[in-house]
């Protein structure tokens, strides 16, 4: 895989990194962090997987994985997205390295990820963000921006992970917020929001999230009637 820079790419510190997880959290957040901020194609890229097509039905599709690195000037980072998380190791070892390689090239020393943390918990209203990091200076600006530390001891899996790994091997600083989710098969915008909270905070950038808020509301007051008709009332009557 081999990407084809598309723009001049600005010399940043930060890289903000996300790719399709539990909830979609890191898609959802990424989706309006490029919205609000208006970031611009960088550079792309599409890869050899994934080895399968999805029918719906009768019907096939087909979407190659593809893969952006964006940014604007006025901005202190770029960031790197995708619609697909590889689940081989080799294909993953090899998406993390040339995003990284790419980073390097334009000075970044710090990579961001944004992804889900799913705890068990039957219904959250209030999802906290989780964080994990490689230096202490990056534990501080997490807590700072209310985030909370991962607990005991455990494994941070696909490219979450792996991108820190390897970006450590670099000598590369990384920082991990995690949302957290109640049912990992479903959308979760309020834990998408809760970790752009945390990121702009860190990054030090103003979000406009109106319509990640609509759509927050939306689903609230659709829960609601749902658990009024389940308890034999009639939806929308006081």
């Amino acid at each position: 895989m081999e990407f084809k820079v598309r723009s001049v790419i600005p010399r940043t510190r930060v890289m903000v990194a996300a790719l399709p997880d539990m909830g979609n959290v890191a898609g959802i957040a990424m989706e309006h962090l490029i919205k609000s901020c208006g970031l611009e194609e960088l550079a792309t890229a599409t890869g050899e997987w994934p080895p399968f097509v999805i029918h719906r039905g009768r019907t096939i599709t087909f979407e190659r994985g593809w893969y952006k690195l964006l940014g604007r000037d006025g901005y202190d980072f770029i960031t790197f997205t995708g619609n697909y998380q590889p689940p081989e190791s080799t294909a993953l070892f090899e998406l993390c390295e040339e995003v990284l390689d790419l980073a390097q090239s334009v000075g970044v020393e710090t990579v961001i990820s944004l992804g889900a943390a799913h705890t068990g918990e039957t219904r959250i209203d209030d999802p906290r963000v989780f964080y994990a990091a490689t230096s202490v200076r990056l534990c501080d600006l997490a807590e700072k921006a209310g985030s909370i530390p991962l607990m005991d001891e455990g494994y941070i899996t696909g490219f979450n992970g792996l991108i820190h790994g390897l970006a450590m091997e670099r000598q590369m600083e990384g920082l991990c917020l995690l949302g957290e989710i109640d049912n990992p098969r479903v959308r979760q915008p309020s834990a998408a929001r809760a970790v752009l909270r945390v990121l702009a905070s860190v990054v030090q950038v103003e979000l406009n999230l109106h319509e990640l808020d609509e759509e927050i509301a939306r689903l609230k007051a659709e829960r609601a009637l749902r658990r009024g008709a389940w308890r034999g009332g009639p939806p929308g009557v006081m």
